[in-house]
C-alpha cells in the first residue's frame, strides 16, 4: 500500500468558484434572480470568505470543551468586527457596514448565510479531498482492509479537524429548535451526498451488492452515524481508543469493515436477519473447542514418591 503514506492530507479549494446562488438565500431582495447575483457578487464572497478565515481563527484546535466554554456563541461574528476585517483584507472592494446590511436585513440572517456557506465548503473539501483518495485507495490489487482504516483513520481526522465542523455543533447548542433542525439536516444532506457518491465508485470497481433490504442509503446512515458518534468522542478529547496514530488505524475504519462484512451478500442471497440466524446456528451447533496446546505441550515427570 506504498501509495497511502504519501497522501495529501487536504486538497485545496477554491472558494471563488462555488456557486452561491442557492446556498446563500438570505438577503435582501425579493427576486430570485437578483439574490442570486448578489450572492455570487465579489463582496458578498468577501464577507462571506472573512469570516470563514475569522470562524477558522477561533476555533482551530479547539475542543468541545473550550467551545462550550465560550460565553456567546458566534459573538466574533459581529458585523462591525466582520467588517473591520473586510476593510483590511478587501479594500479594493470598498466594504462597509451600510453595504453589509444592505446584503443581510439582520443579523441572523447573515449568521444563517454564513452556516450555510461554511457547511458547503465543508462539503466540498471533504468530497474533494476524499475523491482524490479513493482514486489512490480504490486498487483491486491493494489491501482492501488496509485500505478501509488509511480513508477512515485519515477521513475522520478531517472531519473532525475542519472548523465548520465545530460550528455545526456550536451553531446547533445556540440555535432555536427550527433553525437546529434546518442546520443538522443540511449538514447531513452535504455528507451524505458526499459519501454516496464514494460508496458508488466502490460498487463500480469492487462488483459486490448489499444484502436484500439494505441499500446503499441505509449503509451510508450507518457509516455516518458512527463516524458523527466518534467525530464528537475525538472532539471532546476522548481520543485514546478511537485513534492509533502510530498504525494509522480507527474505529471509524473498524466499524466499516464491520459493517461492509456484515451488510455485503456473498452470493446466498440472506438478509441480515437471515445471515444472523444462520450464524447463530451454526455457531451453536459447531464442536466444543479443543485446546491444542494443552494437547502438544510435553507433560511434566510425575513427583517421586519415596
Amino acid at each position: 500500500m506504498t501509495p497511502l503514506s504519501g497522501w495529501q492530507y487536504e486538497v485545496p479549494l477554491d472558494e471563488s468558484e462555488i456557486d452561491l446562488s442557492t446556498i446563500v438565500t438570505r438577503l435582501n431582495r425579493i427576486r430570485a434572480g437578483a439574490r442570486a447575483r448578489l450572492a455570487n457578487s465579489e463582496l458578498t464572497r468577501a464577507f462571506l470568505m472573512t469570516a470563514l478565515g475569522m470562524m477558522e481563527e477561533q476555533f482551530g484546535g479547539k475542543t468541545k470543551a473550550k467551545l462550550d466554554d465560550d460565553p456567546i456563541p458566534l459573538a466574533f461574528l459581529s458585523r462591525p468586527r466582520l467588517v473591520r476585517r473586510t476593510q483590511v483584507e478587501y479594500p479594493e472592494l470598498d466594504p462597509t457596514e451600510a453595504k453589509f446590511r444592505d446584503r443581510w436585513g439582520g443579523h441572523q440572517d447573515f449568521l444563517g448565510d454564513f452556516i450555510s456557506y461554511a457547511l458547503a465548503v465543508r462539503h466540498l473539501r471533504v468530497w474533494q479531498t476524499s475523491t482524490v483518495w479513493a482514486e489512490e485507495l480504490v486498487d483491486p490489487e491493494a489491501d482492501f482492509a488496509a485500505a478501509v482504516h488509511k480513508f477512515a483513520y485519515h477521513g475522520i481526522r478531517l472531519l473532525v479537524d475542519l472548523p465548520a465542523y465545530r460550528l455545526r455543533l456550536l451553531a446547533v447548542a445556540s440555535a432555536d429548535t427550527a433553525t437546529a433542525g434546518s442546520i443538522v439536516q443540511q449538514s447531513y444532506e452535504y455528507t451524505s451526498r458526499s459519501m454516496l457518491g464514494l460508496f458508488e465508485q466502490w460498487v463500480e470497481r469492487f462488483r459486490f451488492k448489499l444484502r436484500p433490504g439494505v441499500d446503499a442509503e441505509r449503509f451510508i446512515i450507518l457509516l455516518l452515524a458512527v463516524a458523527e458518534g466518534l467525530g464528537e468522542r475525538l472532539l471532546a478529547g476522548l481520543d485514546d481508543s478511537v485513534l492509533d496514530t502510530e498504525l494509522e488505524t480507527s474505529l471509524l475504519g473498524t466499524a466499516t469493515l464491520a459493517l461492509f462484512t456484515g451488510l455485503a451478500d456473498p452470493g446466498d442471497g440472506l438478509t441480515v436477519e437471515e445471515a444472523a440466524n444462520a450464524r447463530i446456528r451454526e455457531l451453536a451447533e459447531a464442536p466444543e473447542p479443543t485446546d491444542s496446546a494443552a494437547r502438544t505441550a510435553p507433560r511434566e515427570s510425575a513427583p517421586t514418591v519415596s
